[in-house]
């Protein structure tokens, strides 16, 4: 088996689901124009294919258990790319939200789905290496997103934002094809519905919460009651599941709580970074998007040419002693952000944001692939969702607080718009948040993980 190409398939489904996330951004004025609504109103299509491509994820390793991993990683992404065409031909608002919903849906299967192959056929002192191919591949898409969506509407219409999906999941299909095991681990429980609405449902009302604080809206917040119902119900119903969708009793693995929390965390700062930095640089700064996009472009090109630096560097220091330097680093890195003025010239902003993007790949492949260490094969499907869950819904938090972070943070001066100084206090807050990521790290062995890393205490 090629796992290389393995990587590379996963890593480019990966990407694919993240560069969707955010692609749609830069189109929605003439995607409103041309459907005749408000643009606000197509916040719904974002929203939805977040809940959706959250709420899913459950059932990922449930039916991998079932048909196996190669018939559920295909046919998602061909579900992924009918519903993009659907999204491309959409005349309505309702049918573009129904086709974002299945593009939601579909991408909750992909990318858990083929991590897991991924742990379950590849040995562990190559793990690490492996999985470094994936996430750096998916580390370009929210950065590309806005400076493509942005272009191809400028030069071609919004259709082609979803269009050009059509190709990737091409490459997608034949490469599972070729690469892709057919895993059936056999599953201990059943597919626990109730648990699965209830969790659906806690997860939509914090979006709708969250959605409301990115645009400022504190009203919204009333939606966390609902949230905490739910919460309490889909916890009351676990503790009479043999298997709970969501199993936290992984986190009593050290080496899999450390990559919870650490992962988790960070992704708050980091997460919202292809969100905040654009808009920090746009109306902070004064930089056009074309310059903006380009930093962005930058910072993602390092972060690919890191991954070949990465088991060079656990080998030599091990995981804990670089998740916790490392991970101090990327907490300098988003304070060095909040420094960023006009007098420092693009250059020196895009240097900074370079070297930042190097500290975050080197971090996540650590975090990603120290959580696989301990758990046994039967539970790499469970620990795959609970922590693909938590880290997407850590980087909506990130957007919706630095989102409302800079609002407040104007409105309160009095100001009509957003200046330098506004968007610092949210990267101030977004690092103070990261670095609570340090006791987990410190918790660790100092030879936790050196069957991958192959590093010698």
């Amino acid at each position: 088996m090629n796992q290389r190409l393995l990587s590379l398939t996963v890593g480019l489904a990966f990407f694919m689901e993240q560069l969707d996330s955010t692609i749609i951004a830069p189109a929605i004025p003439d995607i409103a124009a041309s459907l005749g609504v408000e643009p606000l109103s197509l916040n719904l299509t974002m929203t939805v294919y977040l809940l959706c491509s959250i709420t899913f994820i459950p059932a990922g390793d449930r039916l991998a258990s079932r048909f196996g991993t190669r018939t559920v990683f295909q046919s998602a992404i061909v579900l992924f790319a009918l519903s993009s065409v659907l999204c491309a031909l959409a005349t309505s608002l309702p049918m573009l939200v129904a086709a974002r919903a299945v593009q939601g849906a579909s991408a909750a299967l992909m990318v858990p789905v083929g991590r897991t192959s991924i742990v379950h056929v590849t040995p562990k002192p190559q793990l690490v290496n492996a999985l470094a191919w994936m996430i750096t591949m998916a580390m370009l898409g929210p950065m590309l997103g806005p400076p493509l969506g942005g272009l191809i509407t400028t030069w071609l219409s919004w259709h082609w934002i979803f269009l050009i999906n059509v190709p990737i999941a091409l490459l997608c299909f034949l490469g599972a094809a070729r690469s892709l095991p057919q895993i059936k681990q056999p599953s201990d429980g059943r597919f626990d519905l109730l648990s699965w609405l209830l969790l659906g449902g806690t997860l939509g009302t914090a979006i709708v919460a969250f959605e409301g604080l990115r645009g400022g809206h504190l009203d919204k917040l009333v939606w966390l009651v609902p949230t905490a119902v739910l919460a309490l119900a889909y916890w009351w119903r676990s503790r009479r599941t043999p298997l709970p969708m969501l199993d936290f009793s992984l986190l009593r693995v050290p080496t899999f709580a450390a990559s919870f929390w650490s992962g988790s965390l960070l992704r708050v700062g980091f997460g919202s970074l292809p969100f905040l930095l654009p808009l920090m640089l746009q109306l902070g700064l004064g930089y056009s998007p074309v310059q903006s996009g380009l930093v962005l472009l930058a910072s993602g090109l390092v972060a690919m040419l890191t991954k070949t630096q990465t088991t060079t560097i656990l080998r030599r220091w091990g995981f804990r002693r670089v998740m916790l330097v490392n991970g101090a680093l990327c907490v300098v890195g988003l304070l060095v952000c909040a420094l960023f003025r006009s007098d420092w010239g693009l250059g020196a902003i895009a240097l900074t944001v370079c070297t930042v993007g190097f500290v975050r790949a080197i971090q996540f492949n650590a975090v990603t692939a120290i959580a696989y260490a301990e758990v046994p094969p039967a539970r790499i499907g469970a620990a795959t969702t609970l922590n693909t869950m938590m880290w997407q819904l850590a980087i909506m938090f990130g957007i919706a607080l630095s989102s409302v972070v800079v609002t407040l943070a104007s409105r309160s001066a009095g100001r009509a718009s957003a200046v330098p100084m506004d968007f610092s206090i949210a990267f101030v807050i977004l690092a103070c948040i990261g670095a609570l990521a340090t006791p987990a790290c410190l918790r660790l062995r100092k030879d936790a993980g050196s069957q991958l890393s192959g590093h010698q205490a």
